[in-house]
């Protein structure tokens, strides 16, 4: 029995000796070398707006993609940096200070924090730069450009983009081009077409990287370059215009189309066909009297389907039987699928789009718009039906005419006054960094427009 309690005292020291022992050994810690910024976020811009800015862990560099509105200048002055995520500590300045994200910071230009980590060794210097818009994205910014070297005879003339050209056709011989490589100047030169006889320049339609034309006898032919022709089998139908392209729509599975109107038996119908195949489809009906047949201009818009729509606007050719041209109270849009069924996108008088001589349509930035007429004011419409004048930020280029209150304390009247009204004949063409090329009859003037959110990358 007495053995027995010796050997647990025995056991007890043993186990004693052995926790001592590893009380007094030294312990050996490995601390993080982890310097890095895993997440950023500044506090909100406006309304509420949050801005997500990208870490470039390998440059050390974080900025926002989407650039802040223009005037956020008076807001980042004096910011608070929201979110901070790092496993260390933050320093910045000349000194080192430990960065407060309490406290507001002025990035307005680019600071520089420094990271440590938990090692007192590792150090991770980071840039912060927020990118600001110094152009308000919602302007239409107009330019004056070198004009034609002769102003077009008399008669249409018409626009278009072949290529990366600019091609303005002037009569059955002559044509001005320019390439758009550097679309802030143009240089000019005149080549010799070889137009058919009795081309209808207001025909000319661009699509597919060719351009398409009809003539007064019913032919229709098609280019390559801009300059030579080659006649199309219309299999024996007498064509009266061109009216656009459709392009190839995944959804549907439709190809490439090219349509436009025929004659048979003085009356009109669609066509179209397929860029792939040599036959034309015919429409059956006649097409409505109020149809336009003269100057189309159209644009192609996705619906909400995901299925593209061609639509048209253009001078609408009826006339009484007494020869006396029909006045028509509004411009009325125009839209297809498949180039053989036209429905028009009519509405409302309170809606509708006013009567526009040369009327112009343009699916850009995420708008249907309409030049034309009187060029005063432009109107717009989110899906082609309903149409109202342009925000103030989308017009066409003006000058400010400034009349004094009659009286001391009345205040100015400051009227904007557009530089192209009742400028008179025009053709249009938009080119593929959506810039819009007007060229002028009248004097051969040219102007180049965007609308600065389609030029910011």
């Amino acid at each position: 029995m007495r053995i027995k309690f010796l050997s647990v005292i025995l056991s007890f020291l043993l186990m004693s000796i052995a926790i001592s022992s590893c009380l007094d050994s030294d312990d050996n810690y490995e601390y993080s070398s982890d310097a890095t910024i895993r997440a950023f976020g500044i506090d909100t811009i406006g309304k509420g707006i949050y801005y997500k800015f990208t870490i470039d862990q390998l440059k050390r560099e974080i900025y926002n993609v989407d650039s802040l509105p223009v005037g956020s200048d008076t807001i980042i002055d004096k910011i608070l940096i929201d979110t901070l995520s790092v496993t260390g500590r933050v320093t910045s300045g000349l000194n080192d200070t430990l960065f407060n994200t309490s406290d507001s910071v002025d990035l307005r230009e680019p600071i520089k924090l420094k990271v440590h980590a938990a090692d007192g060794v590792t150090v991770r210097e980071y840039t912060i730069k927020v990118n600001v818009h110094k152009q308000d994205p919602d302007s239409l910014i107009w330019r004056e450009m070198a004009a034609l070297p002769a102003s077009p005879v008399s008669g249409k003339q018409k626009s278009v983009i072949l290529k990366g050209e600019l091609f303005v056709y002037t009569s059955s011989t002559t044509a001005y081009r320019s390439s758009l490589s550097t679309p802030a100047s143009l240089q000019w030169s005149l080549i010799n077409v070889e137009l058919p006889e009795g081309a209808k320049l207001n025909s000319i339609v661009s699509f597919n990287d060719q351009l398409f034309i009809t003539t007064t006898s019913g032919e229709a032919f098609y280019s390559d370059n801009g300059i030579s022709w080659t006649q199309m089998d219309m299999q024996g139908m007498q064509m009266v215009t061109f009216l656009g392209g459709i392009p190839e729509d995944k959804v549907t599975g439709s190809k490439n189309k090219l349509t436009g109107i025929f004659t048979k038996d003085d009356k009109n119908y669609f066509c179209a066909k397929n860029l792939e195949e040599t036959s034309w489809q015919k429409s059956e009906e006649t097409i409505p009297e109020n149809f336009p047949l003269e100057d189309i201009y159209s644009t192609v818009f996705t619906n909400a389907s995901g299925i593209k729509q061609t639509v048209i606007v253009g001078n609408t050719k009826t006339a009484t039987a007494d020869n006396t041209e029909i006045t028509t109270e509004e411009t009325v849009p125009w839209f297809t699928m498949d180039g053989l069924t036209w429905a028009d996108m009519s509405t409302p008088t309170d809606f509708s789009c006013p009567a526009m001589k040369n009327p112009s349509i343009m699916y850009y930035g995420g708008l249907f718009y309409m030049m034309g007429g009187d060029f005063n004011i432009i109107r717009t419409s989110r899906v082609g039906i309903e149409w109202n004048e342009a925000a103030t930020k989308f017009r066409y280029p003006t000058e400010i005419k400034v009349t004094p209150g009659e009286k001391e304390d009345d205040k100015d009247t400051i009227e904007y006054i557009s530089l192209f009204k009742d400028k008179g004949d025009y053709s249009l063409a938009i080119d593929t960094k959506h810039y819009i090329w007007i060229v002028w009859n009248s004097d051969g003037s040219v102007w180049r427009g965007r609308q600065n959110k389609l030029g910011f990358k």
